[in-house]
């Protein structure tokens, strides 16, 4: 009885997790394709390059350390392939 619910919540946790770690993965690559194009970078946009790498980085260990199933993974790229194709 209390032990599907926890399931459940900690199923929901996990999805929302990854589906920060993909979107916080696309704004840092779109931010660093940005300061490719550009000849000189101010110090301020180079932090918040380092910033978004670094959350990156902390979101894809938390999630590691969960050990979050590949089905969530799969649901996820899933649900992102569609909206891609929708564009």
């Amino acid at each position: 009885m209390f032990g599907r619910k926890r399931i459940k919540v900690k199923e929901e946790k996990d999805e929302e997790l990854m589906m920060l770690v993909y979107r916080v993965r696309d704004q840092m690559a779109a931010q660093r394709k940005l300061v490719a194009t550009f000849r000189e970078v101010d110090e301020e946009t180079k932090s918040q390059v380092a910033l978004e790498a670094a959350l990156f980085d902390f979101l894809y260990r938390e999630a590691r350390t969960r050990k979050i199933k590949g089905e969530v993974v799969a649901k996820i790229a899933a649900e992102q392939i569609a909206e891609f194709r929708d564009l």
